[in-house]
């Protein structure tokens, strides 16, 4: 019994030597075959890896020169990560054939590589650039294409091998359950502690293999121990790599995806060339939404012929020629929605070669609103140019040179500046007439002060009276850069101030000289009464009786003085009626040429020269009164060339105003500018008998008319009075 217990032990020992070398040897050699695996799914992951790090500096190498180039650090970042990956390519171990193909794929990549550094290093010239890119791309493609081959090659081995293992893990698992069936003792005995930890095993990783291969990837082995645990542990590192490897790439195309379709400009490619010119290959949302399409209608169209405006599409060939010579064109043009409406675009475009074939990429961008805002832009500048030009003050913009950099049209006009374009002119030449800045220009304070200042001044040179503002103009920085010239013409108002004052000034006369008048002409009369009687006496002598005459008429030359005082005073009101001021002058003129110096002394030469207007409207005047203007100022140049001259007469209507204007000059002995200031101030005179009135009921009577009299005279070139007076004179006391 011992013996056969031993024998029995024996052979039972022997079997389960016998099967337990079998089941060591099955489980290692699947073991070793699932390495080999794993190995391989390590060297189709490294070299699909490789692949898409290819295409990674592919798109880098065709995206130069156009506005989505990454930056050199990048470019630089994923060229040393695909060398660094084809490196790691070939430490794996390989067959000789393998290993010899893997180096000239390396060889391929470092051409490729040093091709891709001489195209990015000569972008700047672009013929030289597109030969260096074209080289580049075309190594690129042979590349790819001959890692996709060892990739395609490795999957086939990969896939025929993993059947393999399947087929020889099935083939030993059943070998197990021949075992198991002609070992029914010793797999009853032994059975659960041999055939369960051997199987259960195998069973899971034949399961996670075809978990695997179906792309479950979150598939773990868990609850292995031994080589199996490392078995396991090599199979969830695997698939953990694999999802790794394959989230990356996932990642990757969203994020070009998200890119390309998350821009707000439309993103064009169209083909290039051929009866399809055109049309559109690929478009973002962005496209479809600006244009009003769907991305699908949108997909259907020709963007020259559906998307551009007749006018836009007139010029396209020459856009499309210079795509095609390799320049990366910019423009702004219009394009049509769905609905028919226009916009305008602005539309970034170049040329794009891919896998042989050409490509135009165009970024298109809506400038609607930009549009509207340079219009809104220009109209306010248009407004402003216009309200500047509009108003009636002078505005002038001065440089720190005090030069004229801008004015309006009444400054263009009063100072008589040259055209814009003609400009800058300096200030003082046109404000002063002088060749530099005057020391008394107030103006100019404003440099030192950089405050603005205000003032009233009298320029000869202008011949106004004008009320100036000058502000100091300030750049950024605060630092003072010129002046600006706010300037009025104030010479009515000037006018209007000096004829109020003199109104006070004939009202205070008035007053006082009628009371005068009054105080005196009764006493004066008394005085004459006795002094006539006194002259009809016969006891006078001759001497006393020259006396008592030339008493009579002193007496009456005050009375003379007194009625035009009275009348200076208080003027009789004026009787209007429609007068022809040509045939008053020529009756003031025949009565003139009665002047006494003149009878007395027929051998005096005395000429009139008359210069009258045949377009002459009749005025509403008081003709008597203007006979009394008229004769006055005649009376005054006759007496003014006691040696004889010529009276000039002219006369003129202008109907821009609708005033007449009226000149009297003499040719006689004139007045100094002393005698000219004061030459209208009542009670001035420069005659031995003149009560200094005459001129001042002169001008009195003419401005009752609404009218304006001036005189220019020097010594020894005559006199001459100027008269101007509206065709529709109103009565001041009416």
């Amino acid at each position: 019994m011992k013996k056969t217990i031993v024998l029995t032990l024996g052979l039972v020992t022997l079997l389960f030597f016998i099967g337990g070398a079998y089941i060591i040897t099955t489980i290692q050699n699947a073991t070793s075959a699932l390495d080999v695996l794993i190995k391989l799914h390590r060297v189709e992951i490294l070299r699909e890896h490789l692949l898409l790090h290819l295409k990674k500096v592919q798109t880098d190498l065709l995206l130069i020169n156009t506005p989505h180039a990454l930056g050199k650090k990048k470019v630089t970042d994923n060229v040393r990560n695909l060398k660094q990956m084809a490196l790691s390519c070939s430490d794996c171990h390989h067959k000789p054939e393998v290993q010899d193909r893997l180096s000239v794929l390396n060889a391929d990549i470092e051409k490729f590589i040093l091709s891709f550094a001489r195209a990015f290093e000569k972008k700047s010239n672009m013929a030289q650039f597109e030969e260096e890119r074209g080289n580049a791309y075309h190594l690129s493609e042979n590349i790819i294409e001959e890692v996709g081959s060892i990739v395609h090659m490795a999957s086939s081995r990969l896939n025929s091998q993993t059947d393999a293992s399947l087929k020889d893990i099935s083939h030993s698992k059943n070998m197990l359950y021949i075992v198991v069936i002609f070992t029914p003792f010793i797999a009853a005995g032994f059975g659960l502690f041999f055939l369960r930890p051997l199987t259960k095993p195998i069973k899971l990783l034949v399961a996670a293999t075809r978990r695997i291969k179906s792309g479950d990837l979150e598939f773990t082995i868990t609850g292995m121990k031994d080589e199996f645990e490392e078995l396991a542990n090599a199979f969830n590192e695997m698939s953990a790599a694999l999802k790794k490897h394959l989230q990356t790439i996932t990642d990757e195309e969203k994020r070009y995806r998200l890119l390309f379709e998350s821009a707000g400009d439309a993103i064009f490619l169209v083909e290039a060339e051929g009866e399809n010119a055109g049309k559109i290959i690929e478009a973002n949302p962005a496209a479809a939404q600006m244009h009003g399409y769907s991305l699908d209608e949108l997909l259907r169209l020709n963007l020259i012929r559906d998307l551009d405006t007749p006018e836009a599409s007139q010029h396209a060939p020459e856009r499309l020629a210079k795509m095609l010579k390799g320049e990366w064109i910019s423009a702004e043009i219009e394009h049509k929605r769905k609905d028919g409406s226009v916009f305008p675009i602005e539309i970034s475009a170049g040329l794009l070669t891919f896998r042989g074939k050409k490509y135009f990429l165009a970024f298109d961008r809506d400038i609607s609103e930009r549009k509207e805002m340079e219009n809104k832009l220009l109209q306010a500048k248009q407004d402003w140019e216009d309200t500047f030009d509009e108003i009636t003050d002078m505005i002038t913009i001065h440089d720190a040179d005090f030069k004229i950099i801008r004015a309006n049209k009444a400054a263009m006009q009063i100072l008589d500046l040259p055209d814009q374009s003609d400009l800058p002119a300096k200030c003082f030449q046109y404000y002063h007439g002088k060749e530099h800045p005057p020391e008394e220009c107030l103006s100019c304070n404003c440099f030192s002060t950089h405050k603005p200042t205000a003032f009233e001044t009298y320029e000869p040179h202008l011949d106004r009276h004008l009320e100036v503002r000058a502000m100091p103009r300030f750049d950024k920085n605060k630092q003072m850069i010129g002046l600006i010239h706010v300037v009025r013409d104030i010479t009515q108002r000037k006018k209007r101030e000096a004829a109020f004052q003199r109104a006070e000034q004939l009202k205070i006369v008035g007053e006082w000289a009628a009371g005068l008048a009054h105080e005196i002409k009764n006493p004066l009369a008394g005085v004459k009464a006795s002094i006539e009687m006194l002259k009809s006496e016969q006891c006078l002598s001759p001497d006393n009786q020259m006396l008592v005459t030339r008493s009579v008429d002193e007496i009456r030359r005050i009375e003379r003085l007194l009625k035009n005082l009275l009348n200076f005073a208080k003027p009789p009101k004026l009787q209007l009626s429609h007068v022809n001021l040509n045939q008053l002058l020529e009756k003031s003129i025949t009565v003139a040429l009665k002047h006494p110096a003149l009878v007395k002394n027929s051998s005096i030469p005395m000429a009139v020269e008359r210069n009258f207007a045949g377009n002459l409207p009749m005025i509403l005047a008081d003709p008597m009164q203007l006979q009394q203007v008229f004769l006055n100022l005649m009376f005054n140049a006759i007496e003014a060339m006691p040696g004889g001259g010529t009276l000039i007469i002219t006369t003129a209507f202008d109907p821009e105003s609708s005033t007449i204007h009226i000149a009297l000059k003499d040719t006689g002995r004139g007045m100094d500018q002393a005698t000219l200031a004061n030459i209208f101030q009542p009670f001035f005179t420069t005659k031995r008998e003149g009560t200094g009135l005459g001129l001042s009921i002169t001008r009195r009577l003419i401005e009752d008319h609404g009218g304006d009299i001036s005189v220019q005279s020097s010594p020894d070139h005559g006199t001459e009075f100027n008269i101007c007076l509206p065709t529709e004179s109103k009565d001041k006391e009416s």
